[in-house]
């Protein structure tokens, strides 16, 4: 069974199986059944967690577990011998040790779970050198509260990613931005960077205004890779509402725009890739607690040697860089073909490179300055991706400098293959499992849904998830305005037989 299928899906199939219609709470219920019958009763998988934590830390050692417990009580007092499951959080060390190899990012997102009880499952991913996403601390935790995002970030900086100068990325919730600011959470020392969501901006923007046009203003805004670009979109925006602009200086712009986070991004603008590492798990959310944290080790554990057979085959084969990158690299030399250099100095540092084709992207042609030493380029992608842009390809080339020497190693085919080295170890049957003798866990009762109905199995629908109309265009001559019926160039045309 499916854990995630649609209880609607379940009423089509008994009406089509036996020509009667059940009641959605009815289909919902037995949903629910099967569930419990499949994966374990609901409040008695609190009570296996433990026995479940305690596995891990025997067959795969070095995992990190953290669970935070409450004293439970009854009418006579405190229950001795027994708790309420609180919080939870848990890494396993492949993907600890994968974080390493990992460009210096990571993105954390929140999201409800499904079931008999309520619950948020906090999520941090990374991503290597070829843009694939990899999950490397995980956290079950009453809600989105600055507790709950205290006691996740506390955890993951003290076990999983304790580097400096890493780039945290999420929504601006004000929980997350209160725990992050948190002396007691580790993350101002050793330093790192906190950067905003740019469609999440761009949602509150479009809430607080109400303007479409503008809203897609701030996001090209927020993508600017220069200095130049982002004062062209502020002045647009200013031009159309004063207050709007007024609105977004209030948020430290680098906090939000490309040009000035000095490339910790790397390009990463949205939440995008822990988003969609939530759709990957929405089926464990809708199982009961021991199972859920069960998938993910099943899950992660097997993404890592299929990423790893893959990666190994690419090394055979003498590639030294990854797929995405030489996409962006092949690109780029392309474009870097029909550039002029000018050198500017003795030492073969600094370089004047002018375009002499108009961009795909639209824009005038420009002349962008070349800082070698410096890693840097007036155009802002350079440093942005951390990997050369067509006008340092062009300035290289004109010297006879490698210019595939200046990718960060990140992109490097070995170095992917190194995020996926550690294997995860296989469980053995449960007969050969330890026997947990400790404080019995059970069910908070006042995390169990209680409102009547179903619950929600989709998030509201907000201003991030609108997409602007296209505008119809005529199917004879591609311009908007008119249909093919009425096109004013349709008069001169013939049939030829």
């Amino acid at each position: 069974m499916d854990p995630s299928i649609k209880v609607k899906v379940i009423i089509a199939q008994i009406q089509a199986l036996y020509n009667y219609t059940i009641s959605y709470r009815k289909a919902w219920l037995g949903k629910n059944k099967a569930i419990e019958q499949i994966y374990g009763n609901w409040e008695e998988s609190y009570n296996q967690l433990p026995r479940w934590l305690l596995v891990m830390r025997t067959f795969a050692p070095g995992t990190i577990i953290k669970m935070e417990t409450i004293p439970a009580y009854n009418e006579h007092g405190l229950i001795n011998g027994m708790t309420i499951f609180h919080r939870l959080f848990w890494a396993y060390v492949p993907c600890i040790s994968a974080f390493k190899f990992c460009k210096p990012i990571v993105q954390v997102d929140g999201t409800w779970l499904y079931g008999k009880y309520k619950g948020t499952l906090l999520v941090a991913v990374a991503q290597d050198g070829n843009d694939n996403i990899i999950p490397i601390a995980y956290a079950l935790v009453e809600g989105e509260t600055k507790e709950a995002w205290g006691f996740f970030f506390r955890n993951l900086r003290s076990h999983v990613t304790p580097q400096a100068n890493i780039c945290l990325i999420s929504d601006r919730h004000e929980s997350i931005k209160s725990a992050y600011n948190n002396l007691n959470n580790g993350w101002q020392h050793p330093p790192s960077k906190h950067v905003f969501c740019v469609r999440h901006i761009a949602q509150n923007f479009a809430r607080e205004f109400k303007d479409n046009a503008l809203k897609n203003k701030v996001i090209s805004m927020g993508y600017s890779m220069n200095e130049s670009t982002y004062r062209y979109y502020r002045r647009e925006i200013g031009i159309v509402n004063p207050e709007a602009l007024k609105w977004l200086d209030n948020i430290p712009r680098q906090d939000w725009i490309q040009a000035f986070d000095g490339g910790s991004r790397w390009g990463q603008m949205t939440t995008n890739l822990v988003k969609s590492m939530n759709v990957v798990l929405k089926e464990p959310r809708n199982l009961p607690i021991t199972a859920l944290v069960q998938s993910t080790y099943y899950k992660t554990g097997t993404l890592f040697p299929t990423m790893a057979k893959q990666h190994a085959s690419i090394l055979a084969s003498g590639q030294i860089y990854t797929e995405k990158c030489m996409t962006f690299m092949k690109s780029e030399i392309r474009k870097s073909n029909s550039h002029r250099v000018d050198c500017f100095d003795r030492s073969n540092h600094t370089f004047m490179v002018h375009e002499t084709v108009v961009p795909k992207e639209g824009r005038p042609i420009g002349h962008f300055s070349i800082n070698l030493p410096n890693k840097w380029c007036d155009c802002g992608k350079y440093q942005a991706k951390h990997m050369p842009c067509s006008h340092v390809i062009a300035a290289c080339s004109s010297i006879k400098y490698d210019y595939w020497s200046l990718i960060s190693e990140v992109y490097k085919v070995e170095t992917v293959l190194k995020v996926y080295s550690e294997a995860f170890q296989p469980i053995p049957n449960e007969g050969y499992w330890p026997q947990y003798e400790g404080v019995k866990v059970c069910h908070n009762p006042l995390m169990r849904r209680v409102k009547k109905g179903r619950p929600k199995t989709k998030r509201i629908r907000t201003e991030m998830d609108t997409t602007d109309r296209v505008p119809r265009k005529c199917g004879l001559c591609r311009v908007s305005g008119h249909t093919k019926k009425h096109c004013p160039n349709a008069a001169g045309t013939s049939t030829q037989n």
